[in-house]
């Protein structure tokens, strides 16, 4: 369960998220949406650490992470794929999935990845 409460983010002296709060509980399917630079982006930044929190709180499974580094939340379930192809750009799809896999201790890719994007398993190699 991923859940936020008050976050405030600031770039510099400008606050983009002004107390967001909300709850994604396991198996649940939520949705953040937005014209353009209403703070998507910022938020999802605050979320894995890249951006910090002035204020509020951010718990992963009931643990509090606001304050853990980046690598510790991805430890603890929690991942950011930015837009468009700034990933691993000469790595197969498959081969970034697997690099995203490491904490997870599994071998092989889930079949219900594939099933939930069906689109990665035709573009994998």
């Amino acid at each position: 369960m991923l859940e936020v409460s008050d976050l405030h983010v600031n770039y510099g002296q400008s606050e983009v998220i002004h107390g967001i709060s909300f709850t994604a509980r396991k198996n649940e399917t939520l949705a953040i949406m937005g014209r353009n630079g209403m703070g998507k982006t910022t938020l999802f930044k605050s979320l894995i650490g890249i951006l910090e929190a002035r204020k509020g709180s951010i718990s992963i499974g009931g643990k509090d992470v606001t304050s853990c580094e980046s690598y510790q939340r991805v430890e603890n379930g929690i991942a950011y794929v930015p837009q468009g192809r700034m990933i691993f750009s000469t790595l197969t799809v498959k081969e970034n999935i697997e690099t995203g896999m490491g904490v997870s201790g599994l071998e092989d890719i889930p079949e219900d990845i594939y099933a939930l994007f069906p689109v990665l398993f035709d573009m994998r190699n």
